[in-house]
């Protein structure tokens, strides 16, 4: 039994929609969406966690990574694509997405065991 790396750690229509675009290892982002991707999740969960505001978004986190200042570059549009995709993301659902990042190898490449 084989089981999808993200909807192993957490299966919600959110993630399932995530995994239904990009892959279950998110294989189709490349690793510098993927890294950015995790800045922005951290962002959106340390500020829900510490702030509580019900109403951030990962947009908002997004342009709160600051991208503009540290490399020069506007939010790229498909992490503005994802983050719109991710409309309503729980912290618990961010945290999963977190996790599977955590364990990507080799720009979504896994490796053997």
């Amino acid at each position: 039994m084989t089981t999808d790396l993200v909807t192993y750690y957490g299966q919600t229509p959110t993630i399932d929609q995530l995994v239904e675009n990009y892959g279950a290892y998110l294989e189709k982002l490349d690793r510098e969406t993927k890294l950015l991707l995790r800045t922005v999740l951290t962002n959106y969960v340390f500020m829900r966690e510490r702030h509580k505001p019900s109403s951030y978004t990962l947009i908002e986190a997004s342009s709160d990574a600051l991208f503009v200042t540290f490399l020069g570059m506007d939010t790229p549009p498909l992490l503005v694509d994802i983050c719109s995709q991710l409309n309503g993301l729980t912290i618990h659902e961010a945290e999963t997405i977190l996790e599977t990042l955590q364990h990507d190898k080799l720009d979504g490449v896994m490796p053997r065991s």
